[in-house]
Parts: structure tokens; C-alpha cells; sequence
């Protein structure tokens, strides 16, 4: 089976929750079968390496086309009735791309990865009527920019925000609706979409894990020290982590002086001041190749998100490798995990003060969590799994063709 799938981003290497996503979907499809073309816009100008691993799963076809974000872009965007994190991708390279493709090649099933493509639908459409076109949801992108806006405090941004909000909620569900099946990464996702629109064809498909990281051997010692991991880029994980620098680890540290925090992932970190108290606690690595060796000291894990949606995949993936996780409702939000059984939860700063220093208190039953933890993932977040739910609804849809 022949599939063309389209992206806003060159999902290798493998660095953040979005491009996991897309690029464990790709992976496995080419396990099942599929012959995939790959398109997508190329944000930096070396991707000879990226472009050696895309080619063992997919034919991979990268337009180098900016998609950068600009003050005039958003100036001008306050015009129009497309969102600015949506309008800025609308781009006519592409569509002259897909049209060749479409000319030189049948597909049997075309899939967005993105909201913010979503408006190449109408093309598709308009080429090939009765092939199914599907767009694959990362997160809930209304309710992304909802917490965005209630969290901001600088009021030109606030107000910016807010008016991109109040665009979202008419764009997404509109959009949404053109395609022949729109597959969210949650339910709570899901349930909010069709809120807005009942007549959207919506199921809920999480993200996976790779099965190698079930079997790293379980924690049995730990240390003093604690880790985070994202890319800071990611306006959510910055203001996750500068929040935790700020409010809470200096009071952790009260407790457990010798305590250290590790900050794993890319992006500008020299952006994030540490308050000079705490600046010999804080060890920032970067992005490294193999992060799981890198994690083998580690004892607790933190995301201490306060914007997102969707599903936090590297949530499920630290389950799957057996590390104790606190995090907050928003963070595990998508993810069926309990309190107390797979995972910490806290949304104050004194609650996550107070699971913190209970964990190296041993007032936590840490390898009790772990081993539910992993159980779970296992039993519900496999890719080998989730790709079959995405092939019986790729069959379906082709049978009513």
C-alpha cells in the first residue's frame, strides 16, 4: 500500500514528543508493508545524516521553504482569520510539490501530521476526490493556546494570544472536518473536538514507545539526583522548567542540599536564569546521543508542564525505560496513569515540593511504581500495537471508496 505523508518538520533526528510521533508512525508502516513518500519543509541546511536514516523507512522529499516566525508575519496575521501558528505554513512550493507527486504516483491513503497543515486538504481534495486524506493531531491546538494566553503575563502578548485563541476555536474544527478521518492523540483531545463539531469522523490513537526500552533493567539504588528533559525551545518545557528553578527546587533544596538537577534536550538554554543559590545544583547537558545510558543514575524525573495537550510522549517513554516521574494533571493529561501507582502528581508548588522530598524521604514505594509503570506501557503503548489501529482505520476507509 502506497501512502504520502506530509509534515511541517523533518522528524529525525528524533529530539522532541512531535517528531517521535510522526517518525514512529513512519517507522512503523514500513514494518507493515507500506511504501511511504515523505514531505515535509527543511528548517536547517545540513540534513545529509537525517536524510541517510528517513531513507531505510521512507522515500524522504524536503523542501527548503522557511517557515520561521517574524513580528511582521504576526502584525499582518492580525487580519486574517487563520491562526499565525497555521497561516505561516501555508506555502505554494508545496503545493506545486504535491502536485507532481499526485501526477507521478497513486496513493492509496494521504496523511497530514499537523493542524498546521491542514489546509493543503482542500487541494488534495479537489485532485484526488476519492482518495481518503487523514490528519494526524499532535495535540488540541485550541487548548494549547488557551493556556498559553490564562498563564501570560505580558499584556501585548496576552492580548495576542487571546485573539489567536478565539481564532483556533473556529479554525480547528473546520479544518478538522475536511478530512475523511481525523486521528487525535487522546481522548480528552478527542471529546473536546467533537465538542466544537459532532459531525467530525474523530478516533483517539495514542503515541507509542519502542519496545527496546522495556528492557533496560529496573532501579534498584537511588540517588540524589534528579532530571529533566525537553527541548527549551518549546515555549511549555521553558516555562516548566523556569518555573521549577524559580519556585520550587530552591526550597527542595532546603531538604537535600546535595541535590542536582540534570536539564537534558536542545534549544537555548542560556535564556533561562538560574537563581545564583541554586547554580551548583544545575548540570545542563544538552542533547546527547543515547540518552537512556545517560539516565541510568538518575532517580526522579520531572515535567512539571503547566501549558500543553495532547499526550506527553516522553511521559510513556520514561515509563517504558523504569524511572520514578512527578509531573503535574496537565503534564500526565492524555495518559490513564494514577497517582501513587505509576506516577507522582502535583500542580502546586507546594505539592511538588512535598512529593519531591517524600521520594528521598523513601516515603514512596519507588520500585513499586516503576514496575507498575513499565507493566502499563506495556500493555498499552507498544507501537507494534498502535500502527494496527492505524492500519484497520486506513482499510476501512479505503472499503467505503
Amino acid at each position: 500500500m502506497n501512502i504520502l505523508q506530509i509534515s511541517s518538520q523533518v522528524p529525525v533526528p528524533e529530539t522532541d514528543g512531535g517528531k517521535i510521533s510522526i517518525f514512529g508512525i513512519t517507522k512503523s508502516l514500513y514494518r507493515l508493508g507500506y511504501n511511504i513518500d515523505f514531505v515535509c519543509y527543511l528548517k536547517d541546511a545540513d540534513y545529509s545524516a537525517s536524510m541517510e536514516l528517513m531513507n531505510k523507512y521512507c522515500t524522504p522529499h524536503l523542501l527548503n521553504v522557511k517557515t520561521d516566525n517574524s513580528v511582521w508575519g504576526a502584525l499582518k496575521n492580525l487580519f486574517s482569520d487563520v491562526p499565525y501558528n497555521a497561516s505561516k505554513y501555508r506555502k505554494k512550493e508545496l503545493l506545486d510539490y504535491i502536485s507532481k507527486l499526485l501526477e507521478q504516483k497513486k496513493y492509496d491513503i494521504i496523511q497530514i501530521e499537523h493542524l498546521h497543515m491542514g489546509w493543503i486538504v482542500d487541494f488534495i481534495k479537489l485532485k484526488l476526490p476519492k482518495t481518503p486524506v487523514i490528519l494526524r493531531e499532535q495535540n488540541l491546538e485550541l487548548k494549547i493556546m488557551q493556556r498559553f494566553y490564562e498563564k501570560e503575563k505580558n499584556i501585548f502578548i496576552k492580548f495576542f494570544s487571546y485573539i489567536q485563541y478565539k481564532k483556533f476555536i473556529k479554525f480547528e474544527p473546520e479544518t478538522c472536518a475536511k478530512f475523511d478521518c481525523c486521528i487525535m492523540i487522546s481522548d480528552e483531545d478527542k471529546k473536546e473536538l467533537l465538542s466544537l463539531n459532532p459531525k467530525i469522523n474523530a478516533v483517539a490513537i495514542p503515541a507509542g514507545v519502542d519496545t527496546s526500552l522495556l528492557n533496560y533493567p529496573l532501579k534498584q539504588n537511588f540517588g540524589k539526583k534528579i532530571v529533566h528533559i525537553g527541548n527549551l525551545d518549546w515555549f511549555p518545557n521553558y516555562d516548566g522548567l523556569k518555573w521549577f528553578l524559580n519556585e520550587v527546587f530552591p526550597s527542595i533544596l532546603n531538604s537535600f542540599p546535595d541535590l542536582e538537577l540534570y536539564i537534558y534536550g536542545g534549544g537555548n538554554f542560556d535564556k533561562t536564569e538560574i537563581p545564583s543559590a541554586i547554580k551548583n545544583n544545575v548540570v545542563f547537558v544538552g542533547f546527547v546521543e543515547n540518552l537512556w545510558q545517560n539516565l541510568s543514575d538518575k532517580a526522579l524525573a520531572i515535567v512539571p508542564l503547566r501549558i500543553g495537550g495532547g499526550i506527553r510522549i516522553k511521559i510513556i517513554e520514561l515509563l517504558a525505560y523504569g524511572i520514578n516521574i512527578l509531573t503535574t494533571s496537565i503534564g500526565k493529561e492524555g495518559i490513564a496513569v494514577e497517582n501513587g501507582k505509576h506516577i507522582l502528581i502535583a500542580d502546586s508548588k507546594d505539592e511538588f515540593i512535598k512529593q519531591t522530598v517524600d521520594f528521598f524521604d523513601n516515603r514512596v514505594n519507588n520500585i513499586e511504581l516503576i514496575k507498575n509503570g513499565r507493566k502499563f506501557i506495556s500493555e498499552n503503548y507498544t507501537w507494534d500495537a498502535i500502527i494496527k489501529k492505524f492500519d484497520i482505520i486506513y482499510r476501512n476507509l479505503l472499503k467505503v471508496r
